[in-house]
């Protein structure tokens, strides 16, 4: 079954179609939160939205999907992983294709942590 499309924005990155929107989270507060959803859904990601200038912690995203380079864990259930530090007081297509290269990246260091976003182990 496909994503539903409606009130969602397209972005094409490395060949793929990928849909997104931002709203808030009414299980967590009320949180503003962007969704990357895959057209296959194989990749599916949320990320607080402004998180560089708001919190104390390092910013992290959300991993839902089962897609996700650099992951070598058998794993079931939402991981929390942190990344770079991305200018997101204003969510962008920009600033989309960023998020997505990174998920897609093969290189790069994976740090997990908690649902309070506080280090829990690296992954090599």
């Amino acid at each position: 079954m496909g994503v539903r499309k409606k009130y969602k924005r397209k972005i094409v990155r490395s060949n793929r179609l990928f849909y997104w929107y931002v709203e808030p989270d009414i299980d967590d507060e009320g949180i503003i939160k962007l969704h990357i959803v895959s057209e296959d859904k194989k990749l599916i990601v949320t990320y607080e939205v402004g998180q560089h200038s708001i919190k104390k912690n390092p910013p992290y995203i959300v991993i839902i999907g089962e897609e996700f380079e650099g992951w070598t864990l058998e794993y079931i259930g939402y991981r929390r992983v942190l990344t770079p530090k991305w200018s997101d007081e204003t969510i962008t297509p920009k600033l989309i294709g960023k998020i997505i290269d990174w998920c897609l990246l093969k290189d790069k260091e994976i740090n997990i942590v908690n649902w309070k976003g506080e280090l829990l182990r690296p992954i090599s």
